[in-house]
């Protein structure tokens, strides 16, 4: 456990990118209208707008609060589109000083794994350290798989979707790889928490006097949620921290060193 008295929580932001960059296509976001407002579903309609992909978004909001985080892509989308249609944007954030991690389709074998991080580390011409499963579809006694494939760090643990818990701040070893629990996920806020749009922000607060306990705090925030009511608060999310002087805000392999370097 680290140290409390120090009085400081590091949030690491997170986001997982699930969708290619055209998107899941019309007539699946057709079939969840009720989660943008009418003015893009209109854009959407007559432009062939595709809400979903949030990544640019981010990176604007970030870096309006000098903010830097971790994304995670699919090595490929479910339509068969490959990690490589995201290659400028790829070039972008590690250029801009954001971190690429894989988000792991198949974490059922080692050759498996292995194969999706070469295809992701081919196409950044860097080496990935960083994981977290798709659907978050991994228990943690097969965690291990993960080190003997090269990770150094994972984040696709929860121990509880329904409430702010101390059990999902912090970090733990699962067989010589470094585990950061979610603390909160945007998807599980808005079903599990059944947490309201203006009520967001009271639960990051809660999340951050939790995780001053444990040292660090992990927020997933989809991507694709960044236009849908309820995600959309991000940028008021990102403000709360900058105004709170016992939050630093890292990218999780900015956590992992400052573990392995005895700096916490």
């Amino acid at each position: 456990m680290l140290n409390s008295e120090r009085r400081v929580v590091r949030v690491i932001l997170t986001h997982d990118v699930d969708y290619p960059p055209q998107g899941p296509g019309l007539n699946h976001i057709l079939a969840r209208r009720n989660r943008f407002s009418e003015e893009i579903i209109s854009r959407v309609i007559s432009e062939g707008y595709n809400p979903y992909l949030g990544i640019p978004d981010i990176m604007s909001f970030e870096e309006d609060y000098g903010f830097k985080s971790t994304f995670f892509f699919r090595y490929k989308y479910d339509d068969g589109t490959m990690v490589k249609a995201y290659e400028e944007i790829l070039r972008e954030l590690i250029k801009g000083g954001w971190e690429v991690s894989l988000h792991i389709n198949d974490p059922s074998s080692l050759e498996a794994i292995l194969m999706e991080k070469k295809t992701l580390e081919y196409i950044i011409n860097t080496s990935v350290y960083g994981s977290r499963v798709h659907n978050l579809n991994i228990k943690i006694e097969n965690l291990p798989i993960l080190a003997k494939a090269g990770f150094k760090y994972d984040s696709s643990i929860t121990f509880n979707k329904y409430d702010v818990d101390l059990k999902n701040t912090g970090f733990f070893n699962a067989g010589g790889i470094l585990e950061f629990p979610i603390t909160i996920m945007d998807a599980y806020l808005f079903t599990y928490m059944k947490a309201s749009e203006d009520k967001v922000l009271s639960y990051i607060d809660k999340a951050l006097n939790i995780g001053l306990n444990n040292g660090f705090i992990t927020i997933l925030w989809h991507d694709c949620s960044i236009k849908m009511k309820g995600g959309r608060v991000y940028p008021k999310i990102l403000e709360f921290l900058q105004s709170k002087d016992f939050v630093e805000v890292v990218k999780m392999i900015d956590a992992y060193n400052m573990i392995m370097e005895g700096l916490i």
